[in-house]
């Protein structure tokens, strides 16, 4: 199942909005983009905190679709290490209390103005009263030093996109509905972020407001030590994107780019058909297609959108999404791709045993298992991974995930189980091995967010009633961001079995079961 994330109705952060009128000392101290450890709002984005001796200033955004509001009400106040609060003094920029509509850019700006720290705290948190508020913790207080190996600066352009103020940062084999993804404020036209990583590897940018929508394209560079310089166009000037960086990213662009212009010439009368079966209505099936004409009947900020795009997405698991002639078409669309690009790729993998092949190689490696594509591809594919680069790369994160999806090509009738590490909702880890020896087991993985899955789960639960005492059991593990959304989950669906959590792909579960894309699977 592939699920994108759609957000409808309405983001309530706090803060109270006094006059405030005390000048403020400028010459503290300040932090442009401080780290933090973690965030449960993605519509929240600091870009910088000013000390001085009469506030601590968070000048932060928010963002949500052009024409859905966001509330700022009351609540908000930072809590340093020793649990002791500071109260907002007030806010600038945002009117409170009342449904504030996003403009065109999808983001406003403002400043939040707090009780002074103590000076003596180097580290605080952002919390917030309301549930349905922005909770941001470990915010440093200090330039933090770093010592990773590859240090990469990002400076870009965006042209021609005013709904665009934000963009998206992960690995490209990272899933942002499960990752703990970087975003990147856009202010003018501009944006300018340092990458610190510890390998030299493909990232991928991809535009926020494109997220929200529903279908994006990323932009892929491969993080280099120096300066990665990047000019970013609409929809409709995509072709004329530029992307500027180290010699891995030269040749990385430029192989795609070439293939991608011959590629488009092929596809051409594939789209054109593609185009008329859309017109037609031909292409999705009627199920599909009546749930596509009730959105589109809805108002932007109708609380129901999220439960139909769901249902949409569910035919496309269960197969029924298109009508027969579009996935025959899109068969046809995968050969060429495989023989006028996938192939192409793998030449150059062969041949050139650098950064730019590995990762060409690991791209075709995924595709195909998770396509479930010819078998003797992959095994062709991990030839060329034991011969040229698993001995050249032995610490390189695309070692380990190969390693996995060559784990999950061996998930076949009658083979045991690959074996994983996982942790309980305390946090304490646990091997699958021990929770199925001598059992008859289901591995259920599963995500709060994924309609199939849940359905399964609750689906079971007769049979594992029937089956719990004659050596029969569930394992559940929950692909999630954060534990409570796994755990209001299982309150609402009421599974009786043992369930764990897989928080922002940590162990790499899905990949080892070769379904890094999905949502969940079960497997017996």
């Amino acid at each position: 199942m592939k699920r994108t994330n759609i957000i409808t109705g309405a983001i309530i952060i706090t803060a109270l909005c006094v006059v405030f009128t005390t000048t403020c000392n400028r010459n503290e101290s300040v932090f442009v983009n401080p780290e933090y450890d973690s965030s449960d709002a993605d519509y929240f984005s600091l870009h910088k905190i000013e000390r001085t001796d009469t506030a601590t200033i968070v000048y932060a955004d928010v963002y949500h679709l052009p024409n859905y509001w966001v509330l700022i009400s009351s609540g908000i106040k930072l809590k340093d290490s020793k649990n002791k609060t500071y109260k907002l003094l007030a806010c600038r920029g945002f009117e409170t209390d009342k449904k504030v509509f996003m403009p065109a850019t999808g983001s406003m700006s403002f400043a939040l103005y707090f009780e002074p720290v103590d000076k003596r705290e180097k580290i605080v948190d952002i919390i917030d009263m309301d549930e349905n508020g922005a909770t941001i913790t470990g915010i440093k207080l200090y330039n933090v030093k770093h010592d990773e190996p590859v240090q990469c600066l990002l400076k870009g352009e965006v042209i021609n996109r005013p709904q665009s103020s934000r963009l998206v940062l992960l690995t490209d084999v990272e899933d942002f509905r499960t990752a703990k993804v970087t975003y990147i404020s856009i202010h003018d036209g501009k944006f300018e972020y340092p990458l610190y990583t510890n390998a030299e590897e493909t990232w991928q940018l991809i535009f926020y407001d494109e997220i929200q929508q529903g279908t994006w394209r990323s932009v892929n560079f491969i993080a280099e030590s120096g300066t990665c310089y990047f000019t970013l166009n609409n929809e409709n000037e995509w072709e004329n994107n530029s992307i500027r960086g180290g010699k891995y990213t030269e040749i990385y662009r430029s192989i795609p780019d070439s293939l991608g212009k011959t590629l488009n010439v092929h596809y051409k009368p594939f789209n054109e058909k593609r185009d008329k079966l859309h017109e037609e209505n031909k292409y999705y099936t009627p199920e599909a297609n009546r749930i596509l004409e009730e959105v589109r009947g809805l108002p932007r900020d109708a609380p129901n959108q999220n439960a139909l795009w769901q249902q949409f997405y569910e035919l496309e698991n269960e197969g029924k999404l298109k009508t027969m002639e579009a996935i025959d078409l899109e068969k046809e669309t995968s050969r060429i791709y495989k023989t006028m690009y996938a192939d192409k790729l793998m030449d150059y993998a062969r041949e050139h045993a650098d950064i730019v092949g590995y990762s060409f190689l690991v791209k075709n490696i995924r595709n195909t298992i998770e396509q479930n594509r010819d078998q003797l591809d992959v095994k062709e594919m991990f030839a060329v991974f034991h011969d040229a680069y698993e001995k050249k790369y032995p610490d390189h994160p695309y070692t380990s995930v190969i390693r996995s999806y060559i784990q999950a090509a061996d998930i076949k009738v009658g083979n045991p189980c690959p074996d994983f590490v996982t942790e309980d909702s305390e946090g304490k880890e646990v091997h699958l091995s021990g929770l199925i020896k001598d059992k008859v087991a289901l591995v259920h993985l599963w995500a709060s967010w994924c309609g199939p899955c849940r359905r399964h789960g609750k689906e079971m639960i007769p049979i594992y009633e029937m089956y719990k005492d004659k050596g029969f059991t569930i394992v559940g593990v929950a692909r999630e961001q954060k534990k409570e959304s796994m755990f209001s989950a299982i309150e609402k669906d009421k599974y009786p079995w043992q369930n764990f959590i897989e928080l922002n792909d940590k162990n790499g579960i899905w990949i080892k079961f070769g379904i890094s894309n999905a949502g969940g699977g079960d497997f017996l």
